[in-house]
């Protein structure tokens, strides 16, 4: 099985509140090139940094570009025509489970995202009190909502609430889901979603469950936004853990990214 290799994307745009001088600077000695080859970077729309990564290796290239002080993101590389496996047959609702070592769709924009954003009103998320399947895509059991297409998901994210000071134990996870054309996400208990309108037989246990609804939103449409910790839960690692100050500014962040047109290059 060939191994998924991911590129690593400069946006262009600064982390911290210093001038880019002295971010291009500090890019010039951590890639001991000049200040000069690292100023067509930044004036080039979503360069490409590096490409042809492990997942943990441009992981590393976006931490440290980022220490920098430089906006950075991995994103998956398409695999070649000629190497890609049959699509399968397409299904309207139901679609068997994929193991949580199963890759997501190729394609998939993973972005990390950074919560330094104050959280703002205008991004605060609708409740969902249960989602299940609809014959096009997803049924939020609202009466504008009751048939919304996968094509429609601009980005997916989850996060363990953190109630009245004391950690989640994992089993809680909360599910945003933000559609295009629309400002406020949704979010739900990953409990309310019914998992047997979407998929034959899932996992009994909760995170694994809700791992293969992901796995299956992905296959759905792999050009929508997969944040980064909630990319890296898929292959078994846990959830970030959030208060209500800091899953607002996570809620904010992805809001804002989208709005921005930050989904990164196509490819």
């Amino acid at each position: 099985m060939t191994q998924d290799t991911y590129k690593v994307i400069l946006s262009g745009e600064l982390l911290k509140k210093e001038t880019m001088e002295d971010v291009k600077n500090r890019m010039a000695a951590l890639f001991k090139t000049s200040a000069p080859v690292i100023e067509k970077l930044f004036a080039r729309k979503n360069a490409v940094i590096k490409k042809d990564l492990s997942f943990e290796k441009a992981n590393r290239y976006v931490r440290v570009i980022e220490k920098a002080g430089a906006a950075c993101y991995l994103k998956k590389m398409t695999v070649p025509a000629e190497k890609t496996a049959p699509p399968p047959k397409s299904r309207i609702v139901k679609d068997k489970v994929v193991s949580p070592e199963a890759p997501a769709a190729s394609g998939l924009k993973v972005i990390p995202v950074q919560t330094a954003y104050k959280g703002e009103d205008r991004f605060f998320p609708e409740q969902v009190a249960s989602l299940t399947a609809s014959s096009n895509g997803l049924n939020f059991n609202k009466d504008n909502l009751l048939d919304v297409s996968y094509s429609q998901i601009a980005a997916l994210a989850a996060y363990s609430p953190v109630v009245a000071g004391n950690e989640s134990n994992g089993e809680s996870i909360h599910f945003l889901v933000f559609l295009k054309d629309m400002e406020r996400p949704f979010v739900m208990d990953a409990h309310s979603i019914d998992y047997r309108t979407f998929q034959d037989n899932p996992p009994s246990k909760p995170a694994g469950a809700f791992r293969g609804f992901l796995h299956f939103l992905c296959r759905q449409n792999p050009s929508m936004i997969l944040e980064e910790t909630t990319f890296d839960f898929l292959s078994g690692n846990t959830l970030p853990r959030f208060d209500n100050e800091k899953a607002m500014k996570y809620v904010t962040a992805i809001g804002m990214l989208i709005e921005e047109g930050g989904e990164g290059e196509e490819g």
